[in-house]
């Protein structure tokens, strides 16, 4: 398929470089469609994130991945077949015959793993405004601008209004209606090295229902950290309550209330992160939202489409692939 070389530097580009940007980039390269994946980050992979502290090695995000509808299949054995995932049990609380897929090397190897084929990936670029013209958008940040033929905005939605909004880009009012009623959970993660073994069961991970932690994971037992190390996940009524507290005085409370999963080990470094869009709550009711339609369209995407986790991300980013390769970001007509 052609590209609009004389028109548009590329044919779509992705703000977004987490696990639903990323499967749609690399759904529309398969697709002979020029892409370019811009993210505000450091890296890639959004919320597979992984932490060094100490000598240890933590996921403070994602924890794991699994594999139930068939949109994953091609991904997982693909993973699996070049060893870059493992399966790390199939449940917690008994087995329910699910897989639990973890990185070795950390979850943030999986948004590497998702980006390493990609022809244009930019980080540390904050989009701040989008631009409509006759054949596609200017996406521009401080000190730079990319011309599209369409955009798909794949970050947390409120973040993705935001950039609508400074573009003074009017929806249509069930759009927005339904892009504003989008809600999610807030989350801290509190990340705990140790000299010994942690008190955290076989095999490994726990999820909870009552208290302020909704999770515990050992990084060690995953096969993520070489030593003792684990990852503790709040509630919301917990995150939104301590959100603006001193963060020193948060990860002392934490830690107290949490020390019960340090086994007899002794704590060697700890850190507090947040994540203020951790998991949506009330999703957009279809895969993907065509903000502005036509040919040039600008849609959004991610986990608060498909559902609040990886493989909902994925099954979100490969629709909207789907819906842009309709368009018409590569005719040379018209």
């Amino acid at each position: 398929m052609p590209r609009l070389t004389t028109v548009n530097d590329v044919d779509v580009v992705v703000v977004g470089a987490g696990v639903s940007g990323l499967a749609a980039a690399r759904s529309l390269e398969s697709r002979s469609r020029f892409v370019t994946v811009l993210d505000k980050g450091r890296s890639v992979g959004g919320r597979l994130a992984t932490r060094r502290l100490a000598d240890a090695r933590l996921d403070h995000g994602a924890q794991f991945f699994t594999q139930r509808a068939v949109e994953m299949e091609a991904l997982v054995e693909e993973l699996l077949d070049e060893e870059v995932a493992t399966e790390w049990c199939k449940g917690f609380s008994g087995e329910d015959g699910h897989p639990r897929y973890v990185i070795p090397g950390g979850m943030n190897g999986l948004g590497k793993f998702l980006a390493e084929p990609l022809e244009d990936v930019r980080c540390e670029i904050e989009v701040t405004s989008l631009v409509q013209e006759d054949r596609g958008w200017v996406v521009k940040w401080d000190g730079g601008e990319l011309r599209g033929g369409a955009v798909l905005l794949t970050a947390p939605v409120p973040q993705s209004l935001a950039i609508i909004d400074r573009s003074g880009i009017a929806l249509d009012e069930n759009v927005r209606a339904g892009l504003d009623a989008v809600t999610y959970d807030a989350a801290m993660a509190v990340l705990v090295v140790l000299d010994g073994p942690s008190g955290v069961p076989a095999p490994g991970g726990v999820q909870l229902t009552e208290g302020p932690f909704t999770w515990v994971g050992d990084n060690l037992a995953k096969g993520v950290s070489e030593i003792s190390a684990i990852t503790l996940h709040t509630d919301d009524v917990t995150a939104t309550a301590l959100w603006d507290d001193d963060p020193a005085e948060v990860l002392a409370e934490l830690m107290d209330i949490g020390a019960e999963w340090f086994g007899d080990a002794n704590v060697v470094a700890s850190e507090l992160k947040k994540w203020k869009y951790a998991a949506p709550t009330h999703c957009w009711p279809a895969p993907y939202c065509t903000a502005v339609d036509g040919d040039w369209p600008l849609v959004l995407a991610g986990d608060a489409f498909e559902g609040p986790k990886i493989e909902g991300a994925y099954r979100s980013g490969l629709a909207a692939a789907l819906r842009l390769n309709r368009s018409g970001v590569t005719s040379t007509s018209g």
